[in-house]
């Protein structure tokens, strides 16, 4: 088979691991590098996988799945065509774990080390590192690669026991992230993420929310990836009912407000029910919704850390609003004319002491 072949095969088969949205024409995902969108070749290293994960399309007992390797300068050769036609900007290389992990990650290494001394690739490069290797395998590969990762998949070590079996998140994989937390310090520009399922076993989001918090309280997490799990034909969890991709949206929300708005984990305790979070409500919404007791503030003094927990009010709102504030004081809701946002905004503030929001009336402004 050629390289391109394989190539293209073994980047489509990565549409299972569901990270980012697949361009099915190119074989090539879109992903966020560095606040900006790029075309990222997504390949597996090989399918070849000595671990029976219940819930993973490439689990040892699959029969009905490709199995492809691809070596390293081939590889490397193949994704250096694809970056001088201009059609991707990055690589993420991940892989099936075939022999041992340490044989799989020299694998991988070797592809990337091809890359940067023989073609000289300055690019992006995200590798993922395999569960079980060594700590020196560790800090090879944050020193080639821009991201690395260790997926801990799912929020309890009883639960990783239960669908991968032979995996750790206490053994093996936070002693990872907290080794690489400690080697990308030395860096400029690296970083690293993780990436969890949702509703693999029976896990609620309050589990996961105290592990998003954990994680970003204690390491420098570029950002948490969630995956809603689906059904893979030919595994145990075949014939189990996919999540909503609501839910996994509803995490990636929660994840986003610990790590850049500082929520904490309690703080999301009075909006769960039973454990899970609402759909119908983004949880900022929600939050606001449960603490009414504190609002409206008054936008006028209201200091950043404040406004950016109103709902509607992001980052560059914040800024903007207490931009205009300094050129005079805001009096009525015209002082804030082109904020976005501003019908929502106004249910929990008041300005200049009064209280503007009226739940049935739209003004003029709003529709501006």
């Amino acid at each position: 088979m050629e390289t391109y072949q394989k190539i293209k095969i073994l980047s489509k088969l990565t549409s299972f691991e569901r990270e980012e949205e697949l361009n099915f024409e190119s074989c090539i995902y879109h992903v966020s590098v560095r606040s900006q969108k790029v075309p990222v070749l997504k390949i597996m290293q090989t399918t070849l996988c000595d671990k029976n994960c219940i819930y993973c399309a490439f689990r040892r007992d699959r029969e009905s799945i490709p199995r492809l390797f691809i070596k390293p300068e081939e590889l490397a050769k193949g994704f250096m065509n694809l970056y001088k036609e201009g059609k991707v900007r990055g690589l993420l290389l991940s892989s099936g774990i075939f022999g041992n992990p340490e044989f799989t990650m020299e694998k991988m290494i070797d592809t990337v080390k091809i890359l940067r001394e023989k073609y000289q690739y300055k690019g992006y490069i995200h590798l993922k590192i395999m569960p079980g290797v060594s700590l020196q395998t560790v800090e090879e590969s944050v020193k080639l690669a821009d991201r690395v990762s260790i997926n801990i998949e799912t929020s309890k070590e009883e639960r990783l026991k239960k669908v991968a079996k032979g995996k750790s998140i206490t053994q093996d994989m936070l002693q990872k992230i907290k080794y690489i937390d400690k080697l990308i310090k030395n860096y400029k520009g690296k970083s690293q993420i993780t990436q969890m399922m949702v509703g693999i076993d029976d896990e609620t989001d309050e589990e996961i929310i105290k592990v998003v918090d954990y994680l970003n309280r204690n390491y420098d997490m570029d950002r948490i990836y969630f995956s809603a799990f689906f059904p893979v034909k030919d595994t145990p969890l075949e014939n189990k009912k996919p999540e909503s991709p609501q839910r996994e949206n509803r995490l990636y929300q929660v994840d986003f407000l610990i790590r850049e708005y500082g929520f904490s984990f309690k703080e999301f305790l009075p909006i769960l029910k039973n454990g899970n979070l609402p759909l119908e409500v983004d949880p900022k919404t929600a939050w606001a919704e449960a603490n009414l007791q504190n609002f409206p503030v008054e936008i006028n003094v209201a200091d950043y850390q404040l406004l950016i927990k109103i709902p509607g009010i992001g980052k560059k709102t914040a800024n903007e609003i207490i931009k205009r504030r300094k050129e005079k004081k805001i009096s009525s809701p015209e002082d804030l004319k082109n904020i976005k946002n501003l019908s929502k905004i106004l249910k929990y503030v008041t300005i200049n002491g009064k209280y503007f929001y009226c739940k049935n009336t739209q003004l003029k402004l709003f529709r501006d």
